[in-house]
């Protein structure tokens, strides 16, 4: 994997407080998240990356904000490590380390970059009219590295001894701080490190998609004419680097919640489930989201998930090795039949509620969120049939999968905490390198 430094692009002092400034990434912001964070500063990244009154628009906030010294440019090339410390699912104190730098960009067949997860038309072909307007990265992907030289964890934390460049603590109480590294020698060191390396797209598989995109269409355009000494921008992807093996990696899951399917109780869901899974009610008592997560704990290495109908009535459904199983994973990797979101996706939600891949992509018919809790108070409100809980991915399965040339269900994985938009962006009609 090739990893050059770049002169990013950050935001001034004369700006404004960092913390009114940066955003989460565009794809987990809805409408009112979006106005709370534009009304917090008239600079804040939304209003570049989520512009309300289109591309063209978005690029002039680009070009003029740069332009009076809102955003500036690195003297010098860098690259940027990025810490985030935070709580663990168990309220433990855990700490990321990563690496933002512009890594050349590869088709996914070449065998360094491996997708997880399937991307929509939609949202890529909104991210590179904005790429095409503003010739710039925005965001970064977020990519786990394997098969590094050496641990990035210990290389990072040995370079950034002294005061962080920035610092910002968000909403969910994450500390965020990112150091300026350009040092020859340790950008060399880096980049040894990850040379060997390869890298599953943890986050950000439209951007990445987008990024290529882009580049081919600027291949094109220029026909191999790429004039000015060293490498151009547009032939890599801003991307922080997170080893897999990161102590301070955390992969949360993401429940789902049926909703709109005509004629569907819950009765009639768990007597399907039945026909296809072990099923086993759960005493729920007082707390049926928790309940439902310690079941989901018993099930160990056994694969399955949990199902809330409302009024209490809570199930576990383990796989078992019927025919319709083995037929739904024949010829699948050991590390895809470790997945709950497979029998899940696969088994329970076409046999038993009706839903076909191109209906499970829809977003009509499942809604999405981290909280187990919140999934089950929805269904005892009316706003969904029925509740699925499972458990978060392991990343050695993501990476197992991906290498097999597999792809996961849409929100199979919610790595955490998200990586923060505006920190630093790239500019495309760069050139890279020392």
């Amino acid at each position: 994997m090739e990893v050059q430094p770049f002169r990013g692009l950050r935001y001034s002092p004369q700006a404004g407080s960092l913390d009114q400034l940066v955003a989460p990434p565009y794809d987990v912001i809805d409408e009112r998240e979006r106005e709370r964070l534009a009304a917090a500063s008239p600079h804040n990244i939304v209003r570049i990356d989520l512009c309300e009154l289109g591309y063209d628009e978005a690029a002039r906030r680009l070009r003029k904000w740069t332009a009076s010294g809102v955003l500036v440019r690195e003297p010098a090339p860098a690259l940027y490590a990025y810490r985030q410390a935070y709580r663990g699912p168990a309220g433990e104190p855990l700490v990321r380390w990563g690496v933002a730098g512009m890594v050349r960009l590869s088709a996914y067949g070449e065998g360094v970059v491996y997708p997880h997860e399937r991307t929509l038309a939609q949202p890529r072909e909104d991210r590179l009219r904005l790429m095409r307007a503003t010739r710039a990265q925005l965001s970064p992907v977020f990519g786990l590295p394997f098969g590094t030289s050496a641990p990035l964890d210990g290389l990072l934390e040995d370079a950034c001894r002294g005061e962080p460049a920035a610092a910002v603590l968000d909403r969910d109480g994450v500390d965020h701080r990112m150091w300026v590294l350009t040092d020859p020698g340790v950008i060399r060191e880096l980049q040894s490190a990850l040379r060997p390396a390869r890298v599953i797209i943890a986050d950000g598989h439209h951007r990445y998609e987008t990024a290529l995109a882009f580049r081919d269409e600027e291949r094109n355009r220029r026909a191999g004419n790429t004039g000015a000494k060293g490498a151009p921008a547009w032939e890599y992807v801003m991307m922080v680097l997170v080893d897999l093996h990161s102590r301070g990696l955390t992969v949360l899951p993401t429940h789902r919640l049926l909703r709109n399917v005509p004629g569907l109780v819950g009765e009639v869901l768990v007597e399907r489930l039945s026909g296809l899974f072990a099923v086993e009610p759960v005493d729920t008592g007082q707390d049926p989201a928790g309940a439902l997560e310690r079941a989901l704990e018993s099930l160990g290495p056994e694969v399955g998930f949990a199902v809330y109908t409302g009024r209490g009535r809570g199930f576990l459904a383990r796989v078992a090795r019927t025919p319709e199983w083995e037929r739904q994973t024949a010829g699948k990797p050991g590390a895809w039949r470790q997945l709950d979101v497979v029998a899940l996706h696969g088994l329970a939600l076409p046999r038993a509620a009706g839903l076909d891949a191109e209906a499970q992509g829809s977003g009509k018919f499942l809604a999405y969120t981290r909280s187990a809790a919140d999934a089950v108070a929805a269904v005892d409100r009316g706003e969904g049939q029925a509740a699925f809980l499972v458990r978060p991915a392991l990343p050695a399965l993501v990476r197992d999968v991906a290498l097999a040339g597999f792809h996961m269900p849409q929100k199979s994985t919610y790595f955490y905490p998200k990586l923060l938009t505006g920190l630093v962006m790239a500019e495309l009609d760069t050139r890279l390198g020392l």
